[in-house]
């Protein structure tokens, strides 16, 4: 029952950003959400291998999240340009789902010290969430604190 009562506490919490996800891809997020990264990691490799109805796309970009997280920057960065690329490649593009990739990677970036790319990446992301979502979508406000980090 404790169980049950945080999912649909982090799903009422998340509700936004998860409308569009699987319940499968929610799941995973919430491990990681939690701290349990090894676990969430897993769960999500686990899922790519198991499942083909599931968004492989968003389990590679999950999985890239997690890997961050991790402090695993290089390896994030990996599964991040193969969820951008598989995005990319989906007709028709998914360009809105690719401002969560293009975030991801300016993150690294930043961890990194490139400044200048980490900016880079974080206004491509924001001029498609602009173009998306109304001003004021946490989306949005996550880019402009991201860009703000960058000066």
């Amino acid at each position: 029952m404790k169980d049950k009562k945080i999912t649909q506490d982090f799903i009422a919490l998340t509700q936004n950003e998860t409308e569009e996800l699987s319940v499968s891809i929610v799941f995973g997020k919430m491990l990681y959400s939690l701290g349990e990264y090894d676990k969430s990691q897993k769960y999500f490799q686990q899922l790519f291998t198991d499942s083909n109805d599931e968004d492989r796309a968003w389990i590679e970009y999950n999985i890239g999240q997690v890997l961050l997280c991790k402090g695993e920057w290089n390896k994030a960065r990996e599964y991040y340009d193969r969820a951008y690329d598989s995005m990319m490649k989906n007709k028709p593009a998914r360009i809105k789902d690719s401002a969560h990739v293009l975030s991801g990677i300016g993150d690294i970036l930043r961890k990194q010290g490139k400044y200048d790319e980490a900016l880079d990446y974080h206004q491509r992301a924001l001029k498609i969430r602009e173009k998306y979502y109304p001003f004021g979508h946490v989306d949005i406000s996550y880019n402009f604190s991201s860009i703000g980090c960058e000066y």
